[in-house]
């Protein structure tokens, strides 16, 4: 009797385990863990708190000597729902460089993207994958800047 309750109990814990969610990784972080401990690791990695953008629903970090990268976790109960970054920069060079490596970076992990946009002045990149969905965007207009939006919901199953 106690090896037929011991076979329940290890084929409950293998189900258990095989249905638990993978999430991405963010910065070597996975969005699994809370919103609060992954901004904390992200101050540790040298962003610094914006308290005065900060609201109940997001946790706001940017670089400390220029300004042009900010980071924005947003979470629902400590949960995170998506993280957003944006870099801005001063020439559009710099900014198409940038979205470029950050492309390469993506593809050699998610595979080829979905391209809803690609001209010279405003491109977008949508990796997808049962972890999770990123969007990068360049913006080359008035203002240049790239985004990339990490998200946990999945359109993949």
């Amino acid at each position: 009797m106690k090896k037929i309750l011991l076979a329940v109990v290890a084929v409950i814990a293998m189900c258990a385990c095989s249905g638990e969610r993978e999430y991405l990784n963010y910065r070597g972080l996975s969005m699994g863990m809370s919103a609060k401990s992954l901004a904390d690791s992200l101050q540790q990695q040298g962003l610094a708190l914006d308290t005065a953008h900060s609201t109940e629903t997001s946790f706001v970090l940017a670089d400390t000597i220029a300004r042009n990268f900010v980071v924005t976790v947003y979470h629902q109960n400590d949960t995170i729902t998506d993280i957003l970054e944006n870099y801005s920069a001063t020439y559009n060079d710099s900014t198409s460089n940038l979205w470029q490596a950050k492309h390469d970076e993506l593809e050699k992990e998610f595979g080829w993207p979905n391209m809803g946009k690609h001209g010279d002045l405003h491109k977008e990149a949508t990796f997808e994958s049962k972890k999770g969905t990123v969007i990068l965007t360049l913006l080359n207009t008035y203002s240049p800047t790239v985004s990339a939006r990490y998200s946990t919901s999945t359109t993949k199953d």
